[in-house]
């Protein structure tokens, strides 16, 4: 019944530790960069800071990798 109400559509929740893994060098660009896009594309800015809270470095050295809207959206949103 609740795939019904969906349009057949399932929607989970997303989980940080579901997105971002760490790999043989801990948290890298490699792994932070898709978590990035992939919370923008959800508007989810409560998951943008807990990314930036848990992975402060890799976070912000990557955001020189992400488009311009993206930093904006960022920057926007968590300032």
């Amino acid at each position: 019944m609740q795939q019904e109400l969906n349009d057949g559509r399932e929607e989970k929740p997303l989980f940080i530790d579901d997105i971002v893994k760490p790999g043989k060098f801990g948290v890298t660009n490699s792994q932070m960069i898709p978590a990035i896009k992939q919370v923008i594309a959800d508007d989810s800015v409560e998951k943008l800071r807990m990314l930036r809270s848990m992975y402060l470095y890799s976070f912000e050295n990557s955001l020189r990798y992400l488009k311009k809207s993206e930093r904006e959206f960022i920057q926007n949103n968590l300032k």
